[in-house]
């Protein structure tokens, strides 16, 4: 790593990030909030849904804020859910290792912009990534309007970025979007016809081709496979231990199935920016067990884009 960028210390570089990341990560949680409640992500401010208090900005500082507060309201002394201090801790962690990537593809890039505007596309991939995957395990849903914008940032990546190491062609972006959408769509409409209950929903095939977008062709196999085998290891303890099993939110309501904006729809808010409660009921067979796809493709994304290399030459001999 170099020891400064433009005259710029890089450890300044890096103290700069990680607090950007925790920022962007507050602002994450909301997204996770409100995009599936369709609630304006700006107006209102944030606040305690117990006693509607506006949350104060200095107990609105990422991880801090928390920890002083002891993960209590300052008002109504409501528990706040310890997922909002995670998201801003792991969102600040990856925007570190985003710039260490940005590093490592852009070698000789002049300048500290540079720099940061190949920081900027993997670390907004990262971001869509994290909300999707909390979205999906809240709600059963992967809104297009997030994937969408993913699709179009992976492309416009490939059209500045190509020359550099990790980051595809145009046309291979475009590629990849469909050859990983395509797939599930197909599969889709194997599983309806074989056993007349929907799996996976299009928001799958969404979130799919925007990881293709941003990761290449060569990507596709490596989050089919990963995605499937990291669902299966979570499945198979799930139904061979527990005595609950995570339900839809669309079981009960006839035939419907998942929605076309994703995989579902909206659960009960629970917690201090609406955080569902877990559904349970007793334990059927593997078949039948009900587990949101999206995260294991986003955990496969996120391998592939920082472990892409090391993870392309391990595979090769297969």
């Amino acid at each position: 790593m170099p020891d400064s960028v433009d005259g710029v210390p890089f450890v300044l570089l890096k103290v700069t990030v990680l607090l950007l990341g925790a920022a962007i990560g507050s602002f994450a949680n909301v997204l996770i909030h409100r995009i599936p409640a369709e609630l304006s992500i700006v107006r209102p401010p944030s606040a305690c849904p117990r006693c509607g208090h506006p949350i104060r900005w200095h107990d609105n500082i990422p991880v801090l804020g928390w920890v002083l507060l002891l993960g209590r309201c300052r008002d109504c002394k409501a528990p706040i859910s310890l997922r909002y201090p995670l998201v801003e801790l792991v969102t600040a962690v990856l925007s570190l290792a985003c710039l260490y990537l940005a590093v490592l593809r852009g070698g000789g890039v002049p300048g500290v912009w540079g720099l940061l505007t190949l920081w900027f596309f993997p670390f907004a991939f990262v971001v869509l990534l994290l909300v999707l995957a909390f979205i999906d395990l809240d709600h059963w849903v992967l809104p297009h309007a997030l994937t969408v914008p993913g699709i179009v940032l992976g492309v416009v990546q490939a059209l500045l970025f190509s020359d550099f190491p990790g980051v595809p062609a145009w046309w291979e972006s475009l590629a990849a979007a469909a050859a990983g959408a395509l797939p599930v769509v197909i599969l889709m409409e194997v599983w309806v016809r074989c056993t007349g209950r929907e799996g996976m929903g299009f928001g799958d095939a969404m979130l799919m081709a925007m990881a293709g977008a941003y990761l290449g062709l060569a990507a596709i196999p490596f989050l089919f496979l990963a995605a499937s085998l990291q669902g299966i290891l979570v499945s198979v303890p799930l139904v061979a231990t527990a005595r609950w099993r995570p339900v839809p939110p669309w079981e009960g309501e006839g035939d419907q199935g998942p929605s076309s904006g994703g995989d579902g729809s909206e659960a009960t808010a629970s917690s201090h920016e609406g955080i569902p409660g877990t559904v349970s009921e007793p334990r059927k067979g593997l078949g039948q067990v009900a587990v949101p796809f999206g995260p294991f493709i986003v955990l496969a994304a996120l391998e592939w884009l920082f472990f892409g290399e090391a993870l392309r030459a391990w595979l090769l001999p297969f």
